[in-house]
C-alpha cells in the first residue's frame, strides 16, 4: 500500500511538474497540501533540487531540542545553509535513507563547508520521538551539526502545512505504527527563506553535494 501510494503521489506531482511529495506510512492522503505546493516550483536551472518560485518562511513554533532546551527553527548565518526535514525515528525506510544520503553528501564537502550546514529534524511522531530518542538516532548518521525537534502535534502539523510538507496523524497507534509525511528536505538561507528543496531519494548523493556546494558558494538559487 505504501509503495503504491508513493507511486500515485509522485505521478500526481509529476503532472504538475515536480516530484516534491512522497510518503512514509500506509494511510492514504486527503489533505493534498504538498501536492498543491508543486505549482510553486519553477525550473531548477543549474540545480538538481527544486527551486521554489515562492520561497517558504521558517517553520513556526517552539520545540524541545535534542541539543537541550527549547528553540525554534532559526535562519543560518549569512552564506550558510540550514536543512529542515520532517521525519521520524521509527520510519522503516524512507527517513533513514534520506538522512543517510544527506550525511553522505555532507561528508564529501570540505571541512570548512561542513561547518556551514546545519540539519534540523522535526519529528512527525511526537508520541515516540523524545529528544533523547532523536539524539541517539541522529548520532547514527554522523551529522554533528544536527538536532531533533519535537513539540505538540498541532505545532508540528501546522508548521509542516505552512512549508508544503504533508503530515498525517496516524489513525491507529497499535504496534510499530508508521506516520505518513512528505519527504522533501528544505534548504534555508540567511534571509529565513527556503528557496530550494530536494526529494533526496530521487537524486544521487553527488547531485545533492553539488547543489550544497553551489548554494554555499553564493550562487543565486534560480
Amino acid at each position: 500500500m505504501r509503495n503504491l501510494r508513493k507511486t500515485l503521489l509522485l505521478a500526481a506531482v509529476g503532472v504538475l511538474g515536480a516530484g516534491a511529495l512522497a510518503g512514509c506510512g500506509s494511510s492514504a492522503s486527503t489533505s493534498g497540501s504538498a501536492v498543491a505546493q508543486a505549482t510553486q516550483i519553477g525550473p531548477s536551472s543549474a540545480y538538481t533540487g527544486f527551486v521554489l518560485t515562492k520561497p517558504y518562511s521558517l517553520p513556526s513554533g517552539t520545540y524541545s531540542s535534542s541539543a537541550g532546551g527549547s528553540t525554534g527553527v532559526e535562519a543560518p548565518a549569512k552564506g550558510d545553509l540550514t536543512l529542515v526535514f520532517y521525519g521520524f525515528t521509527h520510519c522503516t525506510d524512507d527517513c533513514p535513507t534520506t538522512v543517510a544520503d544527506v550525511s553522505a553528501a555532507w561528508r564529501g564537502l570540505p571541512a570548512a563547508d561542513q561547518k556551514r550546514i546545519t540539519f534540523d529534524l522535526i519529528t512527525t511522531d511526537p508520541w515516540r520521538d523524545t529528544t533523547s530518542v532523536m539524539k541517539t538516532w541522529l548520532g547514527r548518521f554522523n551529522l554533528p551539526s544536527s538536532q531533533g525537534l519535537t513539540g505538540s502535534w498541532d505545532v508540528i502539523h501546522t508548521s509542516g502545512a505552512a512549508v508544503g510538507v504533508d503530515v498525517e496523524k496516524p489513525t491507529d497507534f497499535s504496534g510499530d505504527y508508521q506516520v505518513t509525511h512528505g519527504l522533501q528536505v528544505l534548504g534555508y538561507t540567511s534571509d529565513g527563506k527556503a528557496h530550494i528543496e530536494w526529494l533526496v531519494e530521487q537524486i544521487t548523493v553527488p547531485q545533492l553535494r553539488a547543489d550544497l556546494e553551489r548554494v554555499l558558494s553564493g550562487a543565486p538559487i534560480t
